[in-house]
């Protein structure tokens, strides 16, 4: 199966999940990553917003904040090009290219030596091995080369798991899946 008839596949599974289901999956995925120390070491999230059946990232981004964490989301400058930057509320977000909500605050993530970032990725489908099925168009893969240091976790459901994935040169994998049934470690030692 190509890359595109499996994400067909997986965002049909993934659609299929009841509102109710996606919410408290969501809880769980979020409690997951909260209980992690890359989470607690962690001085800015660069985070996601949610849309559609994707993970629910609304509970994360408000607990960073409560944790006294920047949180940082992503905008498409181009049609290639993806930037975070830093929100204080979901009033800092407004419709942006493909519908999802970004960023309109123009204060760009600022990536000092001595902050600690940790990234969470969206997805249709993952391996155990961290390998990642994105959207298709490149956006996190080209970030993700740029900023090799930043730790990735890749947040999804249990049922978005595939046994291998058809994988390119560009793709990047994630060093963490978290579901809502735990953490997977895909061994890379970038985490330790």
């Amino acid at each position: 199966m190509d890359k595109a008839e499996l994400r067909k596949v997986m965002k049909r599974r993934r659609s299929a999940l009841s509102a109710e289901r996606i919410l408290l999956y969501s809880g769980c995925i979020a409690e997951n990553l909260v209980s992690r120390k890359e989470y607690a070491d962690a001085d800015t999230v660069l985070a996601y917003v949610s849309f559609s059946s994707e993970v629910n990232t609304h509970f994360l981004i408000e607990k960073a904040w409560k944790d006294g964490k920047k949180v940082a989301v992503p905008k498409c400058v181009d049609d290639e090009k993806l930037e975070f930057e830093y929100i204080q509320s979901f009033d800092d977000l407004a419709p942006g290219k493909f519908g999802i909500p970004e960023p309109v605050t123009g204060r760009s993530v600022d990536y000092k030596a001595d902050e600690k970032c940790l990234l969470l990725l969206p997805g249709v489908a993952y391996t155990n091995s961290g390998d990642r099925l994105g959207y298709g168009g490149g956006y996190y893969d080209r970030y993700l080369k740029k900023h090799e240091s930043i730790p990735r976790v890749m947040l999804a459901y249990s049922l978005q798991e595939a046994e291998t994935l058809p994988v390119d040169e560009q793709d990047v994998p994630a060093d963490m899946i978290i579901t809502e049934i735990g953490c997977i470690d895909t061994g890379k030692e970038r985490m330790a």
